[in-house]
């Protein structure tokens, strides 16, 4: 009997702690993820002032495609540890994949305005995803 209750606590705390290692792997894949926008960000910018748009695509793309990521990478829970996200954004949930989803919008349409050639249209867009990231930092990033 006392094996089985040794064995039941042992499984408990390996679950616990495979529970707070996986919510620590998440922590750290949002945080290299937006650390890479950060970086696709600069990037952009020196793209544009450089008048190589066709350089600006791919990093429009992977900016699309890392947020359509972002609110798989927030699950409940992974709130805790080293992280820089406010409570609020399990609160408002919803809201969160509003935002989450216009930066994937707004880093396609930059990809397409670049595609296009068009500096001045690849300009706008360029600011409406600076837009949209301020949105959503101002209400959900705590540093």
């Amino acid at each position: 009997m006392l094996s089985r209750i040794v064995i039941a606590a042992t499984a408990a705390l390996v679950l616990t702690g495979g529970v707070a290692l996986a919510q620590q792997d998440v922590i750290k894949a949002r945080q290299d993820g937006f650390s890479d926008y950060k970086k696709a960000m600069g990037e952009i910018k020196d793209a544009l002032g450089k008048d190589q748009l066709a350089a600006i695509v791919p990093v429009g793309q992977r900016i699309e495609a890392f947020a359509a990521k972002i609110p798989g990478l927030f699950p409940p829970g992974s709130d805790k540890g080293k992280t820089g996200a406010k409570e609020v954004i399990w609160a408002n949930f919803s809201d969160f994949t509003i935002k989450a989803k216009g930066a994937e919008t707004a880093g396609k349409a930059l990809a397409d305005a670049a595609a296009t050639g068009d500096k001045a249209a690849t300009g706008q867009a360029f600011a409406a995803l600076a837009d949209a990231c301020k949105a959503c930092h101002q209400r959900y990033r705590a540093d």
